[in-house]
C-alpha cells in the first residue's frame, strides 16, 4: 500500500509541475529503499510492484506500454544483484547514495535515448531532474543509515 502512495505522490508532483521540471523517480526510490532493508524472501513482491508501477506509469504518461515497466524492473533487478554481491563491509553510505542516485537516473536516461529526445531542452530537463534527485537520494541514504543504526543498536 505504501508503494501506491509514493506512486500517487510522484504522479501528483508530475501533474503539478508538468512542463516546468522533471520529478525524481520517488516510487522507484521507495522500492530501492525496501530492497536494501529487506531480506531476500521479501523482494519478490517488490519486483511485481515495480512491474505494476511501471506499467501504470506507461499507461498514464508515456504511451508506450512496457517502456518504464522494463526500466523499473531492470533497475530493481540490477540493484538487487549489486546489493547481494557487495560484502557487508562495502555497504557504505556513499555506495548507498550511489545506488539510489543511479537507480533513479536510469529510467530518465533511457527515455531520453529511446524516445529520441536528445536536444538542448531535454538535457536541461534531465539536469533539473538530476538536481532534484540528489537531495532525494541523500535523504534515502540517510534513512537507510538511520535504519541500520536502529537494527544494530
Amino acid at each position: 500500500m505504501i508503494y501506491a502512495f509514493f506512486w500517487l505522490v510522484q504522479d501528483l508532483l508530475t501533474v503539478l509541475t508538468f512542463g516546468a521540471m522533471q520529478i525524481p523517480e520517488i516510487f522507484l526510490l521507495c522500492l530501492v529503499y525496501r530492497l536494501l532493508t529487506q531480506d531476500w524472501e521479501g523482494n519478490v513482491p517488490l519486483i511485481w510492484a515495480a512491474f505494476l508501477g511501471g506499467l501504470l506509469w506507461d499507461l498514464r504518461w508515456v504511451g508506450i506500454p512496457g517502456f518504464f515497466t522494463l526500466s523499473y524492473v531492470g533497475v530493481v533487478m540490477v540493484v538487487l544483484w549489486i546489493w547481494n554481491t557487495l560484502p557487508v563491509s562495502g555497504r557504505t553510505p556513499l555506495v548507498i547514495f550511489f545506488l539510489f542516485w543511479t537507480a533513479q537516473s536510469i529510467p530518465a536516461t533511457l527515455s531520453a535515448f529511446v524516445l529520441g529526445r536528445i536536444n538542448q531542452a531535454s538535457w536541461m530537463f534531465f539536469a533539473a531532474q538530476q538536481g532534484c534527485a540528489v537531495p532525494v537520494a541523500l535523504l534515502g541514504a540517510f534513512f537507510y543509515v538511520h535504519h541500520e543504526k536502529g537494527q544494530n543498536a
